[in-house]
């Protein structure tokens, strides 16, 4: 409910951009669902940009449509969630975290 609660505080006024930092985070898999599926409505509805920070491959695969890997500091793949599984077969480090995550 804080997780939500966060989010209508954060659109409460007109905005542009929706910065999210981990939004899945401490959360049971259906929950994280339920905040994925109100990111992307809200996203879609408000015709905003939402930016999200988080260490989820699932929620990354399954909502992201610019997705950008940093690691170590840098930028190391830049993609779509469609490019996603080529993308992580051409990055070792990507690969890792990846396959790790599922």
């Amino acid at each position: 409910m804080k997780k939500r609660v966060g989010i209508a505080r954060a659109i409460a006024l007109p905005i542009k951009y929706l910065f999210c930092d981990e939004p899945n985070s401490g959360l049971d898999p259906l929950t994280s669902r339920v905040i994925d599926d109100l990111l992307v409505q809200i996203t879609e509805d408000l015709g905003i940009t939402t930016v999200i920070n988080s260490h989820d491959m699932k929620t990354v695969a399954d909502i992201g449509h610019k997705i950008i890997f940093i690691y170590q500091g840098k930028v190391g793949w830049v993609g779509s969630n469609d490019h996603l599984e080529r993308g992580y077969d051409e990055n070792p480090a990507l690969s890792a975290f990846f396959k790790a995550s599922f």
